[in-house]
């Protein structure tokens, strides 16, 4: 049977999102300036807040500091923190649309006003994107409303996104003796920033001993792989890792240097002697368009390239789902979670604008899943219909997200650390009639309205902010404790406030008989819930798929 070409699926975080705009009526004042090892910094007054927008936390890696570990910033006297900074460069698909500035090594800071007297806890939020797109200043992930209402301090870094970030060559691997790798830039990025906070953020009255790394889809894989990488421990004490799938399999560092050379042979740069000054050379735009960037918001083509984090030897000592097992990791409390719904939406109306009918829907699955796809296909049948987005969806969903959340749980808990599951499972008709898709746990979080372009116009109503409170309150108390839950009223009390459902700690014995496996339900009635889609993740459990969203088939070695 002639199969389609392979689709790529869905969107591992959003693109093409506008900057966050500061309120028109701000001020400056004594309140919002601070001292930090660099120099003072001046933030915007906004009455209950202060922003801190735009401060650099590495140098500018432009020039001969391209493609390369970042490096300290210099010195200044007064920095005007008042300006969102610019997005690292990204191309905004589909419309092909080149933005951003190599000079993004910057970061976001929203504190209460006055900032703390008593030592904070401090949220480090990676933004979405695919690891191409996105920046902190995502409108969705803006942090104000959260500091000011919980008083913790929230952190969001730019980091270098695509080929600026990911770019693996065999000239760039052998340029550092100290380092023998190349990629992984954009992490790099992220624990410059941890370490910047390490140092800087008592200044703004945040508690350095108390950092908890987090972020959603992109961001979440990046949490996970730092709690993996031996040069961030010591950097973060929590990590919340929302809709990632960090125990996928990642390509190795010798396998995508072919796209590295590809990538300098489209540039011109083929003489071993200068080929990274030639690389080093070029413009934003020619390096953006050096290759052609996939994207998964539309089918894949093979001449598109996808630039992500690499298992290099030396950031990422191994593929991340061995060093979980192995115990290999930084063993700090973790929450872990998923959206219902998350293999629904762009994935299906863009792939297949009038399906998928069974036909594609079987295609699909062989081209993807190669020896497996029989069993796969067993497990999730086909209706017979003319439209098979459901059982799709749901197999992207488990196979992704909910079935790798299970087992990165499974594994951190196993060695005692303190995990807590959560599947989101709240429903807005305006976003996706009766689904609960990719990315929009975070404006509820965040106490943000969704705006176009990646979601459609709703403002959070009552009910959206009774959610927002609550999923405030437990990641806040995260934050303070490791701990989601209200600290008990005395050593005697056998309860939590009444008020608050118990989040169980998510347990998995390994005696003969059936594991508890509890996970807390986040919807408008919130809810213990018990073994999450447990028939499914079992079958899937023993294989190691590559990432469905990206690239190559999950079955790829």
């Amino acid at each position: 049977m002639q199969r389609f070409s392979r689709t790529a699926v869905f969107v591992l975080g959003c693109v093409a999102a506008t900057a966050w705009t500061p309120p028109a009526a701000h001020t400056q004042s004594a309140s919002c300036l601070v001292s930090t090892l660099n120099g003072d910094v001046q933030g915007v007054d906004r009455g209950e807040s202060c922003a801190f927008l735009g401060i650099p936390y590495a140098a500018p890696p432009v020039g001969q500091l391209r493609w390369k570990p970042p490096q300290p910033a210099s010195p200044w006297t007064v920095l005007n923190a008042v300006t969102p900074p610019p997005n690292c460069p990204s191309i905004q698909l589909p419309a092909r649309v080149l933005s951003g500035n190599e000079d993004c090594l910057k970061l976001n800071i929203w504190v209460r006003n006055p900032l703390p007297s008593k030592p904070a806890p401090v949220i480090v939020w990676l933004h979405t994107g695919a690891f191409f797109g996105a920046s902190a200043n995502f409108p969705s992930h803006n942090g104000e409303r959260l500091a000011v209402e919980r008083g913790v301090i929230v952190v969001a870094p730019n980091y270098r996104l695509g080929p600026f970030g990911f770019l693996a060559h065999t000239a760039l691997a052998s340029e550092d003796p100290w380092h023998p790798a190349s990629g992984n830039y954009g992490l790099m990025d992220q624990r410059a920033a941890l370490a910047w906070v390490r140092e800087n953020i008592s200044q703004f009255g945040g508690d350095p001993t108390k950092v908890t790394l987090a972020g959603t889809s992109a961001g979440a894989e990046s949490v996970g792989l730092h709690l993996v990488s031996p040069s961030s421990a010591g950097l973060f004490q929590r990590a919340i890792v929302q809709s990632g799938a960090v125990t996928v399999r990642w390509p190795a560092h010798s396998e995508v240097e072919s796209q590295g050379a590809a990538f300098a042979t489209a540039l011109g740069c083929t003489n071993p002697s200068d080929v990274l000054a030639c690389l080093r050379s070029k413009t934003r735009d020619q390096v953006l368009l050096a290759l052609s960037q996939g994207t998964q918001q539309v089918s894949a083509r093979p001449d598109t390239v996808y630039w992500l984090p690499i298992v290099d030897g030396v950031e990422i000592p191994d593929q991340p789902r061995f060093l979980f097992e192995s115990g290999a990791f930084h063993q700090v409390p973790t929450i872990i979670g998923t959206n219902r719904d998350e293999g629904w939406g762009a994935f299906i109306t863009r792939s297949f604008p009038s399906g998928p009918d069974s036909i594609q829907y079987e295609d699909w699955i062989f081209n993807e899943f190669g020896p497996d796809a029989s069993g796969m296909l067993a497990a999730y049948p086909a209706t017979n219909g003319t439209f098979e987005a459901e059982p799709l969806a749901r197999l992207v969903g488990d196979a992704q997200f909910v079935c790798e959340a299970r087992r990165l749980a499974r594994l951190i808990e196993r060695t005692k650390t303190p995990v807590f599951l959560y599947s989101y499972e709240y429903e807005i008709d305006s976003l996706a009639v009766d689904h609960v898709i990719h990315g929009v746990e975070t404006n509820i979080l965040f106490g943000n309205d969704y705006v176009p372009p990646i979601f459609a116009s709703h403002t959070l109503d009552a009910s959206d902010l009774v959610l927002h409170s609550t999923m405030a309150g437990y990641w806040t108390r995260f934050a303070i404790s490791g701990n989601p839950n209200r600290p008990r009223r005395s050593m005697y009390s056998t309860s939590d406030e009444p008020t608050v459902v118990h989040w169980p700690a998510f347990t998995h014995p390994r005696e003969a008989g059936r594991g508890s496996d509890k996970y807390l339900v986040l919807d408008s009635i919130v809810r213990e819930g018990k073994r999450q889609r447990e028939k499914q993740c079992d079958f899937l459990e023993p294989f190691f798929f590559r990432s469905i969203l990206a690239g190559v088939p999950a079955s790829t070695p």
